[in-house]
């Protein structure tokens, strides 16, 4: 009576790896569509070099002055934990800093390209702060 079940298993476990091993389960073989927007990060170091740092309150001007009318479409900020130093810094000669990251999903075009330069240099200006990291990246856009 135990042949039964376990043959069964047997066979049940065989078909699952036929269906894993099957070309229209994996993933490679899905057409996806190719990139259709960049993704852009900021990172904004909040102390400056003058020691003022940025406040709260300075940050959320800073964002309805300069930033969300270069990107009225939307944005996303984030409040990070950073570390930053020079490429012969040693362990342990990090500076610790608290950062808003800023990430833009937005069409690769020249405007585009010229606002964020405009907002990092106006944040560099605004702040007396020259703690602006940025990254690019090629995004699909599902909505």
């Amino acid at each position: 009576m135990m042949v039964a079940p376990r043959l069964f298993m047997a066979s049940m476990l065989i078909s699952g790896l036929v269906l894993l091993a099957s070309p229209a389960t994996r993933a490679e073989n899905v057409a996806w569509p190719a990139p259709n927007a960049v993704q852009s990060t900021l990172y904004f170091g909040l102390k400056s070099t003058d020691g003022a740092g940025v406040s709260e309150q300075a940050w959320a001007n800073f964002l309805a002055e300069v930033i969300t009318p270069r990107f009225p479409a939307g944005l996303t900020v984030l409040q990070a934990y950073g570390q930053a130093g020079d490429k012969q810094a040693k362990p342990g000669d990090v500076l610790p800093e608290t950062t808003k990251v800023l990430i833009i999903v937005h069409p690769n075009t020249a405007e585009a390209a010229t606002a964020l330069g405009e907002i990092k240099a106006e944040y560099k200006a605004r702040f007396n702060n020259t703690g602006v990291f940025h990254t690019d990246a090629a995004v699909r856009m599902v909505e």
